[in-house]
């Protein structure tokens, strides 16, 4: 166990240095030390996942203003305002920055400008080990996986020219079943005129024939992560990559994040990291390919900003719209009954809503769900297939999951890379205001997220209070 120094045992006040503090300091997992004082914390940067953009640029503002009781607004505490800033990257280059897959010594950084990692493809345990490793100990159970919010992963199309679409269940727009949503990324449904669900009809002069154009993100995401886990539930077996025959949910993880089948033709992968970029390639693929349409995948918060696919002059009755995915199925063959759910819980208008997750049902593979704790592995949690095991359906859409923040239980054993008692203080203050029910976690609502379920924020506010230096 590091021995802490006296300039650093100075920050610490000593009314509060107690048994219980050396104990916490003896304790694997526990701070190793009392943290400074609320809001006397470093300026600090967080970066990671696109998915958090609109939700941290939220939070990094709101802390400054709010008068939650975990914020710094220049009352609580020391009365300071340390600020938080986001980068927005990919989940990706979060990782990579801690040490997770990256290619070069130089990518990694552990001081204030990289205070805390965000993240939808939670780490894996290869991932996790790689990240401890960088620690002066590598310490078990010092690596925390925080859920912050819930985010619904649309799934949109911009048709070919000239063409419309509607369906039953959504007029004037498309709805895919769990099989033909699979179908389409395994490259085995080709054209607009293969999606038949629900009453779908694609008109035009030649739509039906016209192939799908598959846009994906072209570095790795937590987007691709969460669509391909959910993938991979209703197609368990292996399809034919470049990297060999392998499963979706292999090809969700790590370095096969950004590999898809050989047999998904006309794909095109973006150069500009985030979900917009993605959102913006498929609103331009017609353009000088006119009898061509796409597909894409994207947070829903940040796809509704781009107005690209909603509010006036698209969604519903135009050629630019996201779809609704399968929710709920009973029955089989001619007497199998489908229905479908929004990603948004206000549907496809310009106004923000919610996420439509409210009541969402999730799974951890083998193992209970919620995982036991933050310092355990959470990369197994996805939601469920209406039919998988039947007859379990979904009440709100199904194509949801969470996204994270990685931060550390003892930072000093980043101190030898730039980690700081000061940054640690700005981490533990910042995400026990976002975990807090009238902080962070109410400002979700009307965002386009939804806020975490019960019993994962009760392990997240247990599991938040433990970071420290």
């Amino acid at each position: 166990m590091k021995v802490l120094s006296a300039r650093r045992l100075r920050l610490i006040p000593a009314c509060i240095i107690s048994a219980a503090t050396v104990a916490a300091m003896a304790s694997p997992g526990v701070a190793s030390a009392t943290l400074g004082t609320q809001c006397s914390g470093a300026d600090i940067t967080g970066q990671g996942a696109a998915v958090e953009k609109v939700a941290q640029g939220i939070w990094t503002s709101n802390f400054n203003t709010s008068g939650d009781k975990f914020a710094c607004d220049g009352s609580q505490g020391d009365k300071l305002k340390p600020t938080v800033t986001y980068d927005s990257t990919s989940s990706g280059a979060g990782l990579r920055s801690w040490g997770a897959e990256f290619k070069s010594e130089s990518e990694i950084k552990f001081g204030p400008t990289n205070a805390y990692v965000a993240t939808a493809e939670a780490p894996n345990s290869t991932q996790q080990g790689e990240i401890l490793k960088q620690e002066s100990t590598d310490t078990p159970e010092t690596l925390l996986t925080v859920p912050v919010a819930q985010f619904s992963l649309a799934v949109y199309v911009a048709l070919p020219e000239g063409c419309t679409a509607t369906s039953t269940a959504a007029p004037g727009r498309l709805v895919l079943s769990d099989k033909t949503l699979q179908a389409i990324y395994a490259g085995s449904i080709k054209t607009w005129g293969g999606i038949t669900d629900g009453g779908d009809t694609v008109t035009g002069g030649g739509c039906a024939g016209d192939p799908i154009i598959p846009v994906v993100r072209g570095e790795k995401a937590g987007t691709t992560n969460v669509l391909k886990k959910y993938l991979g539930l209703i197609n368990t077996g292996t399809l034919e990559t470049a990297s060999g025959n392998e499963s979706w949910d292999a090809l969700s993880e790590g370095k096969l994040n950004a590999v898809w089948p050989t047999a998904l033709t006309g794909l095109v992968k973006t150069s500009v990291e985030g979900d917009a970029a993605e959102a913006e390639k498929v609103a331009s693929i017609p353009v000088g390919t006119p009898t061509d349409g796409a597909i894409g995948y994207s947070n829903l918060a940040e796809l509704r900003v781009t107005n690209l696919f909603s509010g006036s002059g698209n969604g519903a009755g135009t050629s630019k719209f996201w779809v609704e995915i399968e929710n709920a199925a009973k029955g089989s063959g001619k007497k199998e009954k489908v229905s479908y759910a929004d990603p948004a819980s206000n549907g496809d208008v310009a106004a923000a809503g919610s996420a439509n997750c409210a009541k969402t049902a999730y799974s951890n593979g083998a193992n209970p769900f919620p995982p036991p704790s933050l310092a355990g592995l959470w990369n197994e949690v996805t939601t469920s297939v209406p039919t998988s095991p039947s007859p379990l359906k979904e009440k709100t859409y199904s194509l949801c999951n969470f996204t994270y923040v990685l931060a550390f239980t003892q930072y000093h054993l980043l101190e030898g890379k730039g980690a700081t008692l000061e940054e640690a203080t700005a981490v533990n203050n910042f995400l026990n205001f976002v975990a807090d029910k009238n902080g962070g976690a109410a400002e979700l609502k009307g965002n386009d997220y939804e806020a975490l379920p019960k019993a994962v924020a009760s392990k997240v506010v247990t599991g938040v209070a433990t970071i420290g230096f």
